[in-house]
């Protein structure tokens, strides 16, 4: 047998995890089945067991492939940030700016979908909070620099306003995603930005 290659394995899984996007953005994850993965990714079964062993794990992969986007392009980017401050506001302008088109909007009804299939498998459940954690874990730790350098009140619960944070975030989106339109969207960005850099910063730091 010949020896297949990490470039071909890797092609191979790749074309498995964007058509297994694809049918989960038409029919939602939990309508999805292997089945239509095949159909839309023209290998067999066997290939895709071959890779992984089931759907919840080709989710999981797509979710921490975008998990690992974000933090590398924030990260990035913070280092050229000078203040807490700013670091939040390169998010906002982030979040804004990031056009509401089809394929975001079915990306974020899926991942909601998702998370709340999730809450009924306690091992997905798991996961699915380990991932939270890292992702308020990260606000609040600017939150907690922005205090230490005397941006931000001190009062601050920073652990409750990081997940007040992703809440804002996340409840933004699906709205926009199933309601809304893209300029309302953005407006909404810019008044959420100030309430929420408004509630955190001390009377001194306010513009």
């Amino acid at each position: 047998m010949p020896k297949v290659s990490e470039e071909y394995k890797e092609e191979k899984k790749n074309r498995i995890l964007e058509s297994a996007l694809r049918c989960f953005g038409e029919k939602g994850y939990e309508a999805t089945i292997i089945d239509d993965i095949v159909r839309e990714s023209n290998l067999s079964k066997g290939a895709i067991y071959n890779y992984f062993n089931s759907k919840e794990e080709i989710y999981l992969q797509l979710l921490q492939g975008r998990t690992n986007d974000f933090f590398s392009e924030v990260e990035s980017e913070y280092h050229k940030r000078s203040s807490a401050t700013d670091k939040l506001r390169f998010l906002f302008e982030r979040f804004q700016n990031q056009p509401l088109t089809d394929e975001r909007r079915k990306s974020m009804r899926l991942y909601t979908e998702f998370w709340l299939y999730s809450a009924r498998q306690e091992d997905l459940k798991k996961l699915m909070e380990e991932r939270y954690l890292q992702f308020t874990g990260f606000i609040k730790d600017i939150i907690k620099e922005g205090q230490e350098t005397g941006e931000f009140n001190e009062q601050v619960d920073s652990e409750f306003i990081s997940q007040i944070f992703w809440a804002l975030r996340d409840g933004n989106v699906l709205h926009y995603s199933l309601l809304g339109e893209e300029e309302q969207y953005k407006k909404t960005w810019e008044m959420i930005e100030g309430f929420f850099i408004g509630c955190l910063t001390t009377p001194k730091n306010r513009e």
